[in-house]
C-alpha cells in the first residue's frame, strides 16, 4: 500500500512539472481577426525613425505586412505590395512591413537589401513583439486596420486572390 501511495505522488509531482512547463514554455498568442481591435504598438523602422500605430489611426487606413527574409513566400510579394502600394499612395493608405529577424549585422544586411525594392517603410521586430502581439505564427501575414483601429482583413497568404480581396477592402475604405 505504501509503494502506490508513493508511486501515484511521483506520477502526480511530474504531472504537475510537465503541465508547469507548457505553461511557461507555450504561446497563447491568438490570430487577430477581422472585428477584434488592432493591438497598438510602436517600433523602429529601418531608417531609425519610431512607428508608433496609434498616430497612423485615424487619418489613415494601415496595411501591416508581417514577413521575414528567410520566407520566400514574402520576398515574392514584395512586387504585388508594391503595386498596392503605388495604387493607394494618392489616398490615406499606408504599408508598413514588419521584418521579424534576428538582430544580427548579417540579418540587418539582408532586410535593407529586400527594404531597398520595397516601395513602402520597414519596422524592424528582432523580439518578435509585434509578431507576438499580432498572433502571427505563420508568414506571410497581412493585417488591413481600418482608421478607426479595427481590424479589416486578417490573411495568412499573399496569393492574388487575397492580394484582391486586400486591395478591394482599401479601395472601399479610402473612399470612405
Amino acid at each position: 500500500m505504501k509503494v502506490r501511495h508513493y508511486s501515484i505522488f511521483w506520477i502526480a509531482i511530474a504531472l504537475w512539472l510537465f503541465i508547469l512547463s507548457v505553461s511557461v514554455t507555450t504561446s497563447y498568442a491568438i490570430t487577430v481577426e477581422a472585428g477584434d481591435r488592432a493591438p497598438l504598438f510602436d517600433a523602429q523602422t529601418l531608417d531609425g525613425e519610431k512607428f508608433i500605430l496609434k498616430e497612423h489611426l485615424g487619418k489613415n487606413v494601415v496595411l501591416l505586412n508581417f514577413w521575414s527574409v528567410f520566407c520566400r513566400d514574402c520576398i515574392s510579394r514584395i512586387e504585388a505590395l508594391n503595386k498596392i502600394n503605388d495604387l493607394f499612395s494618392q489616398r490615406a493608405f499606408e504599408l508598413v512591413g514588419i521584418a521579424g529577424d534576428p538582430p544580427t549585422d548579417r540579418m540587418l544586411s539582408q532586410v535593407k537589401k529586400y527594404a531597398a525594392k520595397m516601395h513602402y517603410d520597414v519596422i524592424l521586430d528582432p523580439e518578435l513583439e509585434v509578431f507576438d502581439s499580432y498572433g502571427v505564427e505563420i508568414i506571410p501575414f497581412a493585417v488591413l486596420v481600418d482608421r478607426d483601429g479595427t481590424v479589416v482583413v486578417a490573411i495568412q497568404s499573399l496569393e492574388p486572390e487575397p492580394l484582391k480581396l486586400i486591395s478591394e477592402a482599401i479601395d472601399r475604405l479610402t473612399k470612405e
